[in-house]
């Protein structure tokens, strides 16, 4: 399937705690590329950063770096701007889960290159990230039904497959999913048990 190209015009960065040459070299590729930028000198508030799409920061900033203490991120993709190869440092870049990197100081090059890489990277842990709650929704649900089947083999005498064929009946009566049923029964143990009662003395 074909992937969307990266749009950059109109794109709102900011930028943090960079040295003014390498802020004056990214607005000058912001300008050619269409691209909207705020330019922060110390690490911004929350309020501050709303709006933004993506930020720039400058991993050997001290006044950025710390060892211990975790930055207040927004969930935007990042670029960690660098010149120094120090364990301690790369291993506190990869601590603010970077999704690109550009060596200082910047250059006329490279700036789309790590633009597109950065939302390219962000977006498809998003999408990782949205699949992965999506499973793990359907396994809490699929454990709900599981406990609901289990008590109606209980309480209506049914075996398993019986089971599971009510709940699925009286689901689709009600226009609901068997695990939105489940949960329901569950919460709520009388009444659904009186429902399916009477939904398995019916003929199917």
């Amino acid at each position: 399937m074909s992937r969307k190209n990266v749009q950059m015009r109109g794109l709102k960065v900011g930028v943090i705690g960079c040295s003014e040459r390498d802020n004056q070299h990214l607005a000058q590729q912001f300008t050619r590329m269409g691209i909207v930028g705020k330019f922060y000198s110390l690490f911004p508030s929350e309020a501050q950063l709303v709006g933004q799409q993506l930020l720039v920061f400058d991993g050997d900033n001290p006044a950025l770096f710390h060892p211990t203490h975790k930055l207040p991120w927004p969930a935007l993709p990042k670029i960690a701007l660098t010149a120094m190869e120090t364990p301690s440092r790369l291993q506190w870049i990869t601590e603010q889960r970077i999704d690109s990197y550009m060596r200082k100081p910047v250059r006329f090059d490279g700036v789309m290159t790590a633009f597109t890489l950065a939302l390219d990277s962000a977006a498809r842990i998003s999408q990782l990230e949205t699949q992965l709650k999506r499973q793990e929704e359907r396994l809490r649900a699929r454990k709900h039904l599981f406990s609901a089947q289990i008590l109606v083999m209980n309480e209506l005498q049914l075996g398993e497959d019986e089971a599971y064929n009510l709940l699925r009946r009286a689901a689709m009566d009600q226009h609901m999913t068997i695990e939105h049923l489940s949960c329901q029964l569950l919460d709520n143990k009388t009444p659904w048990l009186n429902v399916l009662k009477a939904l398995a003395t019916e003929k199917y």
